[in-house]
């Protein structure tokens, strides 16, 4: 008779892309996580399309790891298509999700496994912190990390808080059955998934916690350490930004929403200033990377706007969408 096989409490998923050497460090914390007895698991590294070693490395991890470590494959290009294929193939309850990029804590899933305990949550965001992998350079502080909030780290304090502003990939658990109901990962999408999915979840009214004590670790590296790495990053967030927001009828006047506006008039007033006043480059580079933001959601509009006014002139404004077919890596 084979042995019944029983389905683990938690599937780990790691979405890959051609970062073998980075994944095999990210796999290693996640081996020897504490469960104490009290839940199993698995880790499932779903690989997109990598043309590196990536799976001869997890085949040779397989034998001597201590949780069941399986592989699969997803040939469509764009995160969202691998973590899709992840969720297909997750056997556990309970979903989380990191990047090829972090490090866990030997405690980050029994953190999670806790706060799911105590609290009724239908998903958890934890804390994200950064690990520099070279010295970072003088100017990029830590406030200025948290101003530039372009680096996939998060950190809302030590308080478990049961209302917050968002997640991000590196650091997420969901229920299965939550993510049944709520669907994948939008395919469309080759940035911002996470956002959309977040904004996804809270329009379904599900509860989602911040729990400071799961905690991982994002490995930043020196060529995440540059102006031009934020300046560009911001850019294309801005890109899936004007995609991301609902268009309403109005909107055939004003192109985006007029709190933008307003938000991009501040913005532009405190670069002014700080150019005015001679101040460090610093203090004006925040404000003008929050303008390139702001300024390609405008420009991107403005592209969409023509496929507006044919959907509301044809009645069709309930059934469009701008999102673009994915986009390439």
């Amino acid at each position: 008779m084979k042995p019944v096989r029983v389905a683990p409490d938690w599937t780990v998923i790691v979405a890959t892309y051609n970062r073998a050497e980075s994944l095999c460090q990210t796999l290693k914390t996640l081996a020897f996580q504490a469960t104490d007895g009290q839940f199993t698991y698995e880790v499932l590294v779903s690989d997109n399309g990598s043309t590196d070693h990536t799976r001869a490395a997890v085949k040779a991890l397989q034998p001597d790891f201590p949780a069941p470590l399986r592989y699969c494959y997803e040939g469509r290009r764009g995160k969202s298509w691998a973590l899709n294929t992840g969720i297909a193939h997750a056997r556990g309850r309970f979903l989380a999700f990191t990047d090829d990029d972090v490090l866990a804590t030997p405690t980050w899933l029994a953190r999670l496994w806790q706060c799911f305990r105590e609290e009724a949550a239908d998903a958890i965001g934890g804390k994200v912190v950064p690990r520099w992998t070279a010295p970072r350079p003088a100017w990029l502080t830590d406030e200025m990390v948290r101003r530039l909030d372009s680096l996939g780290c998060l950190d809302y304090g030590d308080r478990r808080l049961l209302k917050y502003y968002r997640w991000v990939g590196g650091n997420v658990a969901i229920r299965r059955d939550v993510v049944e109901r709520v669907g994948g990962y939008d395919v469309r999408l080759a940035r911002t998934q996470d956002t959309e999915y977040y904004q996804r979840c809270r329009r379904a009214g599900l509860t989602i916690v911040y729990e400071p004590t799961a905690v991982v670790q994002h490995q930043i590296g020196p060529e995440r350490m540059t102006p031009a790495y934020f300046r560009q990053w911001r850019a294309r967030t801005g890109y899936y930004h004007a995609y991301l927001h609902q268009w309403r009828k109005y909107h055939l006047l004003t192109i985006m929403p007029m709190s933008w506006y307003q938000v991009m008039g501040r913005w532009l007033a405190r670069w002014v200033m700080s150019v005015v006043r001679f101040r460090p480059w610093q203090d004006r580079f925040v404000p003008e990377i929050m303008l390139r933001d702001y300024g390609q959601q405008f420009l991107h509009r403005v592209q969409m706007w023509p496929a507006w006014c044919a959907a509301v002139v044809c009645g069709r404004s309930r059934q469009w969408s701008g999102l673009p077919a994915q986009q390439s890596r």
